[in-house]
């Protein structure tokens, strides 16, 4: 079910963002902030009290001032001091309701975010590690690699046994979008494989079975049955993004502008943060 709901995101996401396939990632990252700040702001506006915070945090600022104003009456310190606690936590729990809601959903995006802007294709010319985990013992399994024209193998299988893995080293040819093969067990099994400087979803496992591990891997189908194999995985270099020449990972880029865009926007919709 897990592999199925994720599957139905990415396809979902790649609709999504299908205008902004042409631009620079940056766009698409600004776009995906500013609908992840409207969406937290009508969370907040809906499930929050705008005014139970505000009087929460000015509670906290006044007995913060008397902490500060009355330093000779120990005791107006101290009971000023366990007010600002309690209000502190009071306004954590005024924020935590919101937070229930918006946080799994923001989990889930920011799964399809990095998949997309995290990681990028490989380059002609770079190496490809594959590994391939079978479900038992791999003894001297039989696994063999497809030929393929965009990339070429440069080094034979090599059987990790503590791991049950067979593993493979590629040099990645010409730029496209291919898939990994292996035969095993008198099965074929196929990974995804992108080379080229294109911006796609992009998935570092693919998995013959559906658990939790693919809110994280979302991108790929399950592995062919009934192959011994457990997961074929690979992995994608890391990608930066750049504006005005400042290259950085993305999820800098997306709390940047989701909390500029909120807290210019928090007025507007009757929001206290």
């Amino acid at each position: 079910m897990a592999q199925k709901l994720n599957y139905l995101a990415t396809r979902g996401c790649d609709l999504l963002l299908a205008p902004l396939s042409k631009l620079p990632p940056f766009w698409g990252i600004l776009f995906l902030s500013v609908l992840t700040s409207l969406f937290v702001l009508v969370i907040y506006r809906w499930i929050s009290s705008p005014a139970k915070v505000r009087e929460t945090k000015d509670r906290i600022k006044a007995n913060i001032l008397a902490i500060r104003l009355y330093r000779d009456f120990w005791r107006t310190i101290v009971g000023s001091f366990f007010k600002s606690l309690y209000y502190t936590g009071k306004y954590f729990v005024l924020n935590l309701a919101p937070l229930l809601v918006v946080l799994p959903l923001l989990f889930l995006l920011f799964v399809q975010m990095d998949v997309r802007y995290g990681m990028r294709p490989f380059r002609p010319g770079e190496s490809i590690a594959v590994k391939a985990r079978f479900a038992g013992a791999i003894g001297d399994a039989e696994a063999t690699l497809a030929v393929n024209p965009l990339f070429q193998a440069t080094m034979n299988p090599v059987h990790v046994t503590a791991l049950n893995e067979v593993n493979w080293k590629l040099r990645a040819g010409t730029p496209g979008a291919t898939a990994i093969a292996i035969t095993a067990g008198g099965a074929t099994v196929k990974k995804n494989l992108v080379i080229g400087n294109q911006l796609a979803a992009l998935s570092n496992k693919k998995l013959a079975a559906s658990s939790p591990e693919h809110f994280i891997y979302p991108v790929e189908k399950l592995l062919e049955a009934p192959a011994p194999i457990r997961s074929v995985a690979i992995r994608y270099p890391a990608r930066s993004i750049s504006l005005l020449g400042l290259r950085t990972h993305w999820l800098v880029w997306y709390l940047l502008l989701t909390f500029a865009i909120a807290l210019a926007l928090k007025n507007r919709f009757g929001v206290e943060f």
